[in-house]
Parts: C-alpha cells; sequence; structure tokens
C-alpha cells in the first residue's frame, strides 16, 4: 500500500510529465491516475490529474486510501489571500504533437510576441506533423505574457506554448 507521501509524490511526478495515463498495481492496491488535459487550461501550481486508489479482492483495508495533504497540514490566510489577488494565467497548450513553428514561413514576423493582445480567433502559431500545417488559435482573448516553445521545436500533446493573462 501506498503512504501520502507516495501517493503525492507519483502524482506530482505524473502531473509534470507528457504521460496521459498511469495505472500501477502492487498486489493489495492498483493506482490509476488520468490527467485530464484541454488545449487551453487554466495554469496552476499542481497539475489537473485524478487519482484513485482501489483495493485488490481480499484487501478491504485499503479501500479508504486516498491522496490527502499531509497530517497537519493547513494553508496559511496569507497564501489564500495572494491567490485571490493573484490573477489566475491560462496556457495554451499543443491539441498534437508536431514542430512549433512561431510564423507563417521562414524569415517573416511571428503571429504573435510577448506582450501582444490576442483574441480568440487569433492564430497565435503553427503545428506541423507529417507535412499538415495546423493553425492554432488563442481561443481567449488576453495578453501574451510568455512563449513557451521555441520556433522549430518539436512539442509533445498537452505541452504549454503559450501563457495568457486573460482579460
Amino acid at each position: 500500500m501506498f503512504t501520502k507521501q507516495e501517493l503525492q509524490d507519483i502524482i506530482d511526478l505524473i502531473g509534470r510529465s507528457p504521460i496521459q495515463k498511469f495505472k500501477y498495481s502492487d498486489g493489495t492496491a492498483q493506482l490509476l491516475i488520468v490527467k485530464d488535459n484541454a488545449s487551453i487550461s487554466p495554469k496552476a501550481d499542481k497539475p489537473n490529474t485524478k487519482a484513485a486508489v482501489e483495493p485488490m479482492a481480499g484487501h478491504a483495508e485499503a479501500a479508504g486510501a486516498k491522496p490527502s495533504e499531509p497530517d497537519g497540514a493547513q494553508p496559511a490566510m496569507a497564501e489564500k489571500s495572494a491567490e485571490a489577488d493573484t490573477p489566475k494565467l491560462i496556457e495554451i497548450v499543443a491539441p498534437t504533437v508536431g514542430t512549433f513553428y512561431a510564423s507563417a514561413e521562414q524569415g517573416a514576423a511571428p503571429y504573435v510576441q510577448v506582450g501582444d493582445k490576442v483574441t480568440p480567433e487569433k492564430v497565435v502559431c503553427v503545428l506541423e506533423a507529417m507535412k499538415l500545417f495546423t493553425e492554432i488559435s488563442a481561443k481567449v482573448s488576453g495578453e501574451i505574457v510568455e512563449i513557451a516553445a521555441e520556433s522549430g521545436q518539436f512539442v509533445e500533446y498537452g505541452q504549454p506554448l503559450f501563457i495568457i493573462k486573460p482579460e
């Protein structure tokens, strides 16, 4: 059986990796972690993952195991108010694997730069996979605060491409 800290470490590790689904069994319990990635997701300190621990047959004592905060850990009031004051950032993530291009053709101006205002229809980049070029639009209104990929770089499904401060 997993300790609470082991579960949290596994969830954090899977959340930072490109793996979308993780399944593990140690003979007493099964662990299933499935990421919930959309093409746009709110940027958070902890990845949006769901975990379930299911007891194996004959091991009912493991039924109550759930990932949770370490014993005695209570978030401070100052942390809660700081989170409320900080605007949520939105990631535009790669909807497929492919090569990221910041402009329509080599030598041309990039679609967007840091500080540019975008609308939901605004094309922000192109992904190329197997000679098929897919235009990626912002899907939100806001300001580009970070470009997380370099032109010509291969990107994975779900990898952040841009970070936007929504309006």
